[in-house]
């Protein structure tokens, strides 16, 4: 058994942390643009408003047959059936399986079809998940119609055992014992309670969001991060969806569009939601390769030449790479002090954090790197050696990347690895 080197943990003042949270929001909203999340977000609202009735009909088909071991629940499934009323009446069709007697043919294909159609919405995700998370090349095809249909089932099943899990709960507290909690929370009692219905939407949401991130990923994040950002996009949601409730003024929609105007402010809600949703998955993926994403930007980094606001926040923000920092990769050198010698190989490339490097060559000639440069990256690169001596003009704090580090860079980042072969082309 190979023994893995233990990463070391590097801690940050409270300054560089707030630098590092700088970094992570910068890199998650610039990745979000470059994936073109918004037209992904488009996408999956439209599988959404696609697949709901599906989704719905197969849920509420799943409680039939426990509504028929336990009646009582059947109001507690009308209750949630009425925020969907505008949508969907679903009444009827609960009414019409219960009283079923007889199983056709085409209630089997009817079946088939309404599951198939389901997975538009998983199918949307899915590919979102894809584009943020890098993970197309690594599961195709079958795999993921497995994923389709696995988290299909797995929503249906969750949703189900909730509104049992609520319908339980509202009848336990229902006893004497609890008579002290039925005044102080009236709404937890009634089942006909929006509050009851609503809390146990956003739950839903937030497993789904929790599943979404740990599973559809296909790089599982660390649990803690699929929690947080799960999370943080229900709650988020939450205040959205409540904004959109309270200040838009619905009758102005019914007198233009009619009973479609209830349709329009959902699929409003279901794209803020899936904005947010992938939102946070592309922050997830930041933070899960954040010291990869911070050496490549390092590396991209526009030279003092170039100006505008957005270049000056982006060198002022990564320019000081504190969360790279560790007692084995960090050098301090004094002003005049020799750094490296001609003919020495570049096994090492050198980031300026602070000072000015000069190398001087065997004709005279005299090459300067300022501060936020790189230095041998391109000899690294070749297996080439020195062909100056380096030397500090000034007091200078380094960062030193090995060879290895540099070129696994190289591999994994198709941005960095064009600026190299660019800064070769001109060699």
């Amino acid at each position: 058994m190979k023994n893995k080197t233990p990463k070391i943990k590097i801690k940050l003042k409270r300054s560089q942390k707030l630098t590092k949270l700088g970094q992570i929001i910068y890199l998650t909203c610039t990745n979000f643009g470059s994936n073109n999340l918004l037209e992904s977000a488009s996408a999956c609202s439209f599988g959404f408003i696609f697949s709901f009735v599906p989704l719905a009909l197969i849920i509420f088909t799943v409680l039939v047959g426990i509504i028929r071991v336990s009646p009582g629940i059947l109001e507690y499934v009308n209750a949630f059936g009425a925020v969907i009323e505008n949508i969907v009446d679903i009444r009827p069709f609960i009414n019409n399986i219960l009283n079923k007697r007889n199983f056709h043919i085409f209630d089997i294909f009817l079946g088939v079809w309404i599951i198939w159609m389901a997975r538009k919405m998983f199918l949307s995700i899915i590919r979102a998940m894809n584009i943020i998370f890098n993970s197309q090349k690594k599961r195709r095809g079958i795999l993921n119609q497995a994923l389709m249909f696995i988290s299909e089932f797995i929503l249906v099943i969750v949703i189900a055992a909730i509104i049992i899990f609520m319908f339980g709960f509202n009848q336990l507290v229902k006893a004497n014992y609890f008579e002290q909690l039925q005044e102080f929370l009236p709404a937890i009692v009634n089942q006909n309670s929006n509050t009851i219905v609503s809390l146990a939407m956003y739950f839903v949401i937030f497993v789904f969001t929790f599943f979404a991130y740990r599973v559809l990923s296909g790089t599982k994040p660390p649990m803690g991060l699929c929690f947080i950002y799960g999370l943080l996009d229900s709650l988020f949601f939450y205040f959205i969806s409540n904004w959109v409730t309270k200040f838009m003024n619905l009758t102005n929609y019914n007198i233009v569009y009619g009973t479609i105007s209830t349709i329009i402010v959902l699929m409003m809600k279901v794209y803020f939601f899936f904005i947010f949703f992938l939102f946070f998955a592309q922050m997830i993926y930041v933070t899960q390769y954040f010291e990869l994403l911070l050496k490549c930007e390092i590396y991209l980094l526009p030279s003092d030449e170039k100006k505008g606001w957005l270049i000056s926040l982006r060198r002022m923000l990564f320019i000081n790479p504190a969360a790279l920092k560790t007692p084995t990769n960090t050098r301090f050198v004094n002003q005049s002090e020799v750094i490296f010698n001609a003919g020495d190989k570049a096994d090492s490339v050198y980031y300026i954090r602070n000072g000015t490097i000069k190398e001087e060559f065997e004709n005279g000639d005299i090459q300067v790197f300022e501060k936020g440069s790189f230095v041998g990256d391109t000899l690294c690169l070749l297996d080439e050696r020195f062909r100056g001596t380096g030397t500090a003009a000034t007091d200078c704090k380094l960062i030193i990347f090995t060879e290895k580090e540099f070129k696994e860079l190289m591999k994994k980042s198709p941005k960095a690895a064009s600026k190299a072969l660019s800064k070769l082309a001109e060699i």
